[in-house]
């Protein structure tokens, strides 16, 4: 059971327009099965999956080196490495994913309170 669909992902980006459709429909069976495992409301499941799944897909693609050190007597630069940053704090999607996460940890997290009883 998929839980997101192509036209959903899409509409967050144009970054999606070069992944074929093959492609993002495995990472949409991917972050569907693991939203769908997940203790979190229905209500959440689709968005969980569709930020997990554009999440995943970004990964695959995004090939960005960043300067992270470069001397100018005889030219050298060091590239940051593009896997470096794996885990959810790599790509946007994956943020969103995980500040959706910590919100309904919050809010699904029991109520302290006490409990008297009068005897």
């Amino acid at each position: 059971m998929l839980l997101t669909s192509l036209e959903r992902i899409r509409m967050l980006s144009d970054e999606f327009t070069s992944i074929s459709d093959d492609r993002l429909t495995m990472y949409i069976e991917d972050a569907s099965l693991e939203v769908s495992s997940l203790p979190v409301p229905e209500l959440y499941q689709e968005r969980l999956a569709r930020y997990l799944a554009a999440h995943l897909a970004i990964l695959s693609v995004a090939k960005d080196q960043s300067v992270i050190r470069e001397k100018v007597d005889v030219i050298e630069r060091q590239y940051s490495d593009p896997n470096k940053n794996i885990g959810l704090l790599g790509t946007k999607y994956g943020q969103e994913y995980q500040r959706i996460m910590d919100e309904l940890a919050e809010q699904l997290k029991p109520k302290k309170s006490i409990n008297l009883v009068v005897l």
